[in-house]
Parts: C-alpha cells; sequence; structure tokens
C-alpha cells in the first residue's frame, strides 16, 4: 500500500491497514512491557519522536514552511556524528538511525498535509512553536536516543533486531499517519 496517497482509500482498505497496525502495535506493547528486552526504551523513544512529527506538521502548516528543510537535517545529522562518539557508538551507524527517525516524522507529516490540503484545513489556533517548544523537546528526545541506542547495541548484534526497529518505525510512522483515516472510517 502506498502511504504517500491518502486522498481516497477505500473504507475495506483502510480497515485491513488498520487492522495490520493494530495487530503490529499491540505486539510492540507487549514488547514494550518486557523487562528482559534491551530495545524497548529505544523502540518507546522512536514513538514519542514519531508523536511530535504531528506538531511539528502543524507548525509548517500554519507557517508555509516546507517539510522539507536539508539544512536543519544536515546540522542534525552532522551533530550526531560527533556526539555518537561520547556514546561509544559508530559515527555512520547512529546517523543513518536518525537520518529513519527524520524520515518516518516526514512521513506524519506529509500525511496531515495531505488530508489538511483535501479539508481545506484553516490554519491551526495555537500551534506550538517550533523553536520554544518543540525543538527543545527533539533535542532532548535525540540525547535520551542516543543513550538508549547505545544500551541496545548488543541486542542490535542478535538475529532480526536491526530489521525489528527498521519495521517498528515504519509501522509506527504509517499507523500515526492512519490516524485521522481511523477516525473517519470509525465515523461511518
Amino acid at each position: 500500500m502506498n502511504f504517500f496517497c491518502l486522498a481516497a482509500p477505500s473504507f475495506e482498505r483502510v480497515r485491513r491497514t488498520l487492522l495490520a497496525a493494530g495487530v503490529l502495535l499491540l505486539s510492540a506493547c507487549a514488547a514494550l512491557q518486557s523487562p528482559s528486552d534491551p530495545l524497548a526504551e529505544l523502540l518507546h523513544l522512536i514513538d514519542q519522536r514519531l508523536a511530535i512529527g504531528e506538531a511539528v506538521a502543524r507548525n509548517k502548516w500554519n507557517s508555509g514552511a516546507p517539510i522539507e528543510d536539508p539544512a536543519r537535517e544536515r546540522a542534525i545529522i552532522d551533530a550526531i556524528g560527533t556526539q555518537a562518539a561520547v556514546h561509544n557508538l559508530e559515527p555512520a551507524f547512529a546517523q543513518a538511525f536518525f537520518r529513519a527517525q527524520i524520515e518516518a516524522s516526514k512521513i506524519v507529516q506529509r500525511a496531515r498535509f495531505a488530508q489538511w490540503a483535501a479539508a481545506a484545513q484553516p490554519p491551526f489556533d495555537d500551534p506550538p512553536d517550533l523553536q520554544r517548544d518543540i525543538r527543545p523537546q527533539l533535542d532532548r528526545l535525540t540525547m535520551a536516543m542516543l543513550a538508549a541506542l547505545a544500551q541496545a547495541m548488543p541486542a542490535l548484534g542478535t538475529p532480526g533486531a536491526n530489521t525489528r526497529l527498521a519495521a517498528h518505525a515504519s509501522d509506527a510512522a504509517h499507523a500515526a499517519a492512519l490516524a485521522p483515516l481511523k477516525k473517519t472510517a470509525l465515523q461511518h
């Protein structure tokens, strides 16, 4: 399914996708409750970062700022390369991990923009400020994610761990992008 084309999905496609996303999120929640799972904190932080994508989208919708911000993204990735050494992480690995987080956030933002454009959404009342409210949250999450990534490194060497992280990030981004469709589907 192409999640970038959310204009007119059929009710059945939305229902099947929501069911699949629900099963995946339930299994992720079960993993998060397992104290012996070293990836749990990292997955939790991935979810927190994705949740902020909604606020970023609202701010950019009101300001007219583009979703893509290559200069900002490059600055973040460069800083990750420097900070990775503090956590005994390979800089290229940490940078690739955070590039994936940025891309997942943009999936959420694009989905919201598509939804809002289709609904002729006027500017939001009092969206969070990108500089004052959102970026400090993202900066704190980045530091926490670097620490969690370092803690999870031994577990990342186990079979399927990297795939699990990538799948979780993708599934969570798609589930977040589908949230408005779920609300619409439940109303019909």
